[in-house]
């Protein structure tokens, strides 16, 4: 039996070449099959994210009844409760946004951001998280922004729409400075500083783009 290396198809007779693409075929013994194989089917991206939830929820029963069997074990079984599901909202995340490059980038930020924070609360609340973390996040995201904004040549109302959202996540790290929650808040006044720059970058050299974006944005 001869075969096609290119179409994948068995060819009867004496062939020099392959009628279909002209390849050189090549010999096959007869008990490898007459027919082309064709590659099996992968699991589907909502058929992975049930077999994932399965498991978080799996996870969750199993650690209820230690956490109910063994009361001194309570704090460390929370935090891995929180950490199973941050990770499940992670991979969730990429699963829905994976063909959008900075909503995957802005997701994963914010699912970050709170995931440090919460930790933070549960391990004694220290404020590493404002002080250090938030800042350094919203700054890694707004240079993430500019770059996959240039790189994919994002329309100017996707990028103020980003651009509003991340410049009031950083704002709101005006509220832990006032409020004395966060001890060293120059990080922290440093990031907003830099968004409220760009913010006024957009407005004054692309007033255009942005009242193009407004209208489109509030149907007008």
């Amino acid at each position: 039996m001869q075969y096609c290396p290119k179409c994948r198809v068995s060819i009867h007779g004496r062939k020099k070449a392959c009628p279909l693409c002209q390849k050189k075929l090549e010999y096959k013994g007869a008990d490898e099959g007459n027919f082309p194989v064709f590659p099996e089917k992968k699991i589907s991206s909502v058929t992975f994210m049930k077999i994932l939830t399965f498991i978080l929820a799996a996870f969750y029963i199993l650690t209820w009844m230690l956490e109910f069997m063994i009361p001194d074990a309570s704090p460390v079984i929370r935090i891995c409760q929180i950490a199973a599901f941050f990770t499940w909202l992670d991979i969730f995340v990429i699963n829905i946004f994976r063909y959008n490059i900075l909503k995957t980038i802005t997701m994963e930020a914010y699912v970050v951001i709170f995931t440090v924070i919460i930790s933070d609360l549960l391990t004694g609340w220290h404020r590493w998280s404002i002080t250090w973390v938030l800042p350094s996040i919203l700054f890694a995201l707004m240079i993430a922004t500019l770059i996959v904004s240039k790189a994919t040549a994002l329309h100017a109302d996707e990028f103020i729409a980003y651009l509003i959202l991340n410049s009031g996540a950083a704002l709101l790290q005006l509220i832990f400075v006032k409020l004395s929650m966060n001890w060293f808040p120059y990080p922290a006044i440093i990031s907003v500083t830099l968004y409220l720059l760009l913010d006024a970058g957009v407005v004054i050299f692309g007033f255009g783009d942005l009242m193009t974006a407004v209208a489109r944005r509030l149907n007008l």
